[in-house]
């Protein structure tokens, strides 16, 4: 059984489960997506090292697989942001037998998008970022990370805990690495939709590449952030139609 934390919103419907990113957890990620529980039953897990589930020395995105795997039930839709994105497809790959549908939203799986020019400028930016940079001022870690994937997100300042935690747990990934296993996903029957908001080229190139050979739906709502869900109805009807779509 795991011991992830949950928020659960919506009592009937089917199951959907979703994974938040690095720099957001359950419930602030999907804030907007509650409105979907009037058809929906919504499972949205913080991650491991994201309170209040356990903490944890090293964000692992196989580990986030194994432990998302088990809230799938015996089926579920899983929607994943961010690097929520790229555990979301591993823990499909790992049991595409329950999976109804798939959905990610800019996910950094930078590996998947190699021989794309801006999807490897971006992970060699990121290569050098992680390495040539200190981890002791997190806001400046933090500040300088959001700079290199171009997102214009205001931090707090003062760090409030939530964030500096997950701040703390950015800095233990690698995101140049954390590539999906798309020739896995690519045998599966499930609906797959990638969605992007425009702000960011190596994401797109990446977004490009998972949806020729996932393959998968690609929506792009220009102009948005990197967390697309975010901009409420316009991304809620598009996953509405995707999920029921599925069924």
């Amino acid at each position: 059984m795991t011991e992830l934390r949950t928020e659960r919103w919506g009592t009937s419907g089917p199951r959907v489960v979703m994974v938040h990113g690095s720099l957001s957890s359950a419930a602030t990620a999907f804030a907007e997506q509650k409105v979907l529980a009037d058809r929906f039953q919504i499972i949205a897990p913080y991650r491991r090292g994201y309170s209040p589930s356990p903490g944890v020395e090293r964000i692992d995105p196989d580990r986030d697989a194994v432990e998302i795997v088990e809230l799938l039930g015996e089926g579920a839709h899983l929607v994943g942001t961010s690097m929520g994105g790229v555990v979301a497809m591993r823990a499909a790959a790992l049991a595409p037998e329950k999976i109804l549908s798939l959905t990610v939203i800019e996910p950094p799986a930078m590996p998947n998008g190699a021989g794309r020019p801006r999807a490897d400028q971006l992970a060699e930016a990121l290569r050098a970022y992680f390495a040539g940079t200190e981890c002791n001022d997190l806001e400046a870690f933090a500040a300088g990370f959001l700079d290199v994937l171009g997102i214009d997100m205001q931090l707090p300042s003062p760090l409030p805990p939530a964030m500096e935690e997950a701040i703390r747990n950015l800095t233990t990934e690698r995101p140049w690495e954390t590539g999906a296993p798309a020739h896995i996903l690519a045998g599966t029957p499930f609906p797959k939709l990638v969605v992007t908001g425009g702000g960011t080229p190596g994401f797109e190139e990446v977004a490009d590449a998972l949806a020729e050979t996932l393959p998968a739906k690609r929506v792009l709502f220009d102009g948005s952030p990197h967390a697309v869900q975010r901009i409420g109805q316009r991304f809620n009807d598009e996953l509405t139609a995707h999920l029921e779509s599925a069924s």
